[in-house]
């Protein structure tokens, strides 16, 4: 599979720069060798040795004098594709194709570069309770990946050509349709050479002062997440999930909204969860009391109207242990008018993926 990948990212590379049209600002292609990581013990057999792989990232032009452009600085967008050999004959090997932001992080050092991507991917050794009983990493064939990527050292060979090295990290996992799902993270040095189009013009030279205005005022959100997902053991089906959010939230300036609320957390599949511990411990759990409240504390990084998600919360109502009592949640939100909004976020409890959640939301 991967002599194929290799073969067709050439092809595009060699095509698309033939042709030095201006619709795209840059083209990459990085090499990376890498360590997977051992985050939970049940994946001492499946990491055999270092990973590695390649990617192509394909840069289009980002010249817009818009406020997000303005905000941060004109990142490069574009699209990204990956192939990751584990090198390991549980894990087998991935693919992923992903839409990516490069960020340029500081004036001063022009070599610091930050690119982040989320999409999809594919793996072609999955769980398999027959023939790989081992890989309690990746649960399915189909997946969910992101990476980071960040660029400090560039060597110019011409005004076109680049050498680049840096460091990356590359997740993925199927965020609990399909147990088991540790998921994988890989943490690489890559080594790249980018291709720079001379008809792209650089982007304009401007400042953007951040304001402050209304810091002092808090807005109130209410918000109703759903999905399906399924619990530690195996095959034992998906449920749907229901959580109830409230929530405070403060702008800090055109970056930056500080949030703080609380969980109200509806988990059918926990219900059942709880159930199969009864039946196999011979303990008497109560499996109605599979509610949970957490609170939480966050942060929204603004993106025109989108805006990316982070946080971190911890149970305070807590009846049955199930992974943690730590939780985080990653995501991306977009406003939908002046007081509707949406969200598709991860929930993750410490390592391990709980599951995707879609939700509707109203601010006060």
């Amino acid at each position: 599979m991967k002599h194929k990948i290799y073969i067709l990212f050439l092809i595009l590379s060699v095509s698309i720069s033939a042709q030095n049209t201006s619709f795209f600002k840059s083209i990459e292609s990085d090499f990376f060798i890498g360590k997977n990581i051992e985050h939970d013990k049940s994946l001492h057999n499946a990491i055999q040795g270092n990973s590695y792989g390649f990617m192509f990232l394909f840069n289009t032009k980002n010249n817009q004098k818009s406020k997000f452009n303005r905000l941060y600085n004109y990142p490069e967008k574009g699209f990204s594709l990956l192939y990751l050999n584990y090198n390991s004959s549980i894990l087998g090997e991935a693919i992923g194709g992903y839409r990516h932001y490069t960020y340029h992080l500081s004036s001063k050092h022009k070599n610091l570069k930050l690119s982040t991507g989320f999409g999809l991917g594919y793996a072609n050794h999955p769980y398999n309770a027959i023939s790989n009983n081992q890989n309690f990493a990746l649960g399915s064939h189909l997946l969910v990946s992101a990476f980071l990527k960040l660029n400090y050292f560039n060597y110019f060979l011409n005004k076109n050509l680049t050498v680049s090295s840096g460091v990356s990290l590359v997740h993925f996992s199927n965020i609990a349709f399909k147990n088991p799902n540790l998921g994988i993270n890989t943490v690489s040095l890559h080594l790249g050479i980018k291709y720079q189009n001379s008809n792209s013009t650089e982007k304009p030279s401007e400042k953007h002062v951040l304001t402050s205005k209304n810091s002092s005022k808090w807005n109130y959100n209410i918000l109703v997440r759903t999905g399906y997902n399924e619990s530690l053991v195996i095959d034992s089906g998906l449920f749907p999930f229901y959580t109830f959010t409230f929530y405070g939230s403060k702008f800090l300036n055109q970056y930056s909204t500080f949030t703080i609320g609380t969980d109200f957390f509806n988990s059918r599949f926990l219900k059942e969860y709880i159930k199969n511990e009864a039946i196999s411990t011979g303990k008497n759990y109560d499996a109605n009391d599979y509610n949970r409240i957490g609170v939480f504390v966050g942060h929204e990084l603004t993106q025109n109207h989108f805006a990316f998600v982070t946080q971190i919360g911890y149970y305070a109502y807590y009846p049955f242990s199930y992974v943690s009592r730590i939780y985080e949640r990653f995501g991306f939100k977009y406003k939908l008018g002046n007081h509707w909004f949406s969200e598709i976020t991860l929930k993750v409890n410490l390592f391990r993926a709980e599951g995707l959640e879609i939700g509707l939301g109203y601010k006060f």
